[in-house]
């Protein structure tokens, strides 16, 4: 089975080499990721910004490339000619860096467990950086540019 993956509609790509996971039981996940905006790419600059993630039902910290890992396997993210020139029309990155996997058969194995009477509105998410990646399955995210 292919991983379908949908790309996030946020105006930053991801761009790191380092991921950190902050956990709390009470105030979910916090990753902090060095990422691009449309502004940064042509200055050839990076920023920090946190992602959080609320209502978490698990967290998974992979140390591996995940899209050599899953080589052909990968569904959904639309490759682009002009990436800057989508970017710039849509206000989104084609490809983030950070997707919904559409197909996730973690969530479909543990729906029942997580939310047997499916009130949380749980996603399946990916955060994928250089050479790790990072999964939460929660019901939301917010994220925040560090200054």
């Amino acid at each position: 089975m292919n991983i379908v993956l949908m790309p996030e509609k946020v105006d930053f790509r991801i761009s790191t080499t380092d991921l950190k996971a902050i956990y709390t039981e009470s105030g979910g996940v916090t990753l902090r990721v060095d990422v691009q905006t449309r502004w940064d790419v042509p200055l050839d600059q990076y920023r920090e910004i946190e992602l959080t993630f609320g209502t978490v039902a698990e967290l998974r910290c992979i140390t591996l490339n995940f899209f050599e890992l899953y080589t052909d396997q990968i569904e959904g993210i639309s490759q682009q000619d002009d990436v800057l020139a989508f970017w710039e029309s849509n206000s989104y990155h084609p490809d983030p860096g950070f997707y919904e996997v559409m197909n996730s058969p973690i969530l479909n194995e543990k729906r029942t467990l997580f939310d047997p009477r499916n009130r949380l509105n749980l996603k399946h998410y990916l955060v994928a950086g250089y050479d790790s990646y990072v999964e939460v399955i929660a019901s939301s995210y917010q994220f925040a540019v560090k200054d």
